[in-house]
């Protein structure tokens, strides 16, 4: 069943690819919060009332085509896209930044002309102070939205899989607010991952 969850802090918006599983999904939905469904019309007006009223946690817009869908809900927002490193070592630990000290991971902004691939490799270069990074594969992109100067921004990060075989000592990017960056084992990624982004939760794992 094909979907995009898109985060605002605790927050949610979910964008389905309408398929019979779907609806039997819906009708089975038991929803002790306040919750939105079925607008797939009116998408501004939803969109206003979730962002006007905190009370409401998830809506959830619906469509037979999923990227139709995405291209219509990101009109709406100032629209970015970033790329980011899951990265391991030769100890099979996982690369994790400290961040206005929030655990978080290493990416950046996209810059025009540039692939995402390279987008990931350059800023976990320059944010953790390593090179010789070997992409191994592709994550699930996140989503999540912000504010900035009053407007809203909607961001996109490609995730990709890497490996790092070598033994640098790992420097943070201080003038990008990072603090702290370690490699982490499955102990301490079980604690980050309780308080790191909500949208970034399921990645802190090996």
């Amino acid at each position: 069943m094909n979907k995009i969850t898109i985060y605002r802090n605790n927050r949610k918006i979910i964008l389905w690819e309408t398929t019979p599983e779907f609806e039997e999904l819906v009708e089975n939905l038991e929803i002790d919060e306040p919750f939105i469904h079925k607008c797939n019309d009116r998408t501004d007006t939803i969109l206003n009332t979730f962002f006007e009223k905190e009370a409401i946690k998830e809506i959830s817009f619906e469509h037979p085509d999923l990227n139709k869908l995405f291209n219509d809900i990101k009109s709406y927002f100032n629209y970015i896209e970033a790329a980011g490193g899951l990265v391991k070592n030769k100890n099979n630990e996982l690369l994790v930044i400290h961040r206005f000290d929030i655990p978080d991971l290493p990416k950046g902004k996209i810059e025009k002309n540039e692939k995402p691939e390279d987008t990931a490799i350059r800023e976990v270069e320059e944010e953790c102070g390593i090179t010789g990074l070997k992409i191994t594969g592709k994550a699930e992109p996140s989503y999540h939205i912000y504010t900035i100067k009053n407007k809203k921004v909607l961001k996109k990060t490609h995730w990709f899989y890497m490996n790092y075989a070598g033994d640098e000592t790992l420097k943070p990017q201080t003038e990008e607010d990072i603090t702290k960056v370690e490699w982490c084992d499955v102990q301490k990624l079980t604690e980050f991952q309780k308080q790191t982004y909500k949208s970034l939760k399921g990645y802190f794992k090996l």
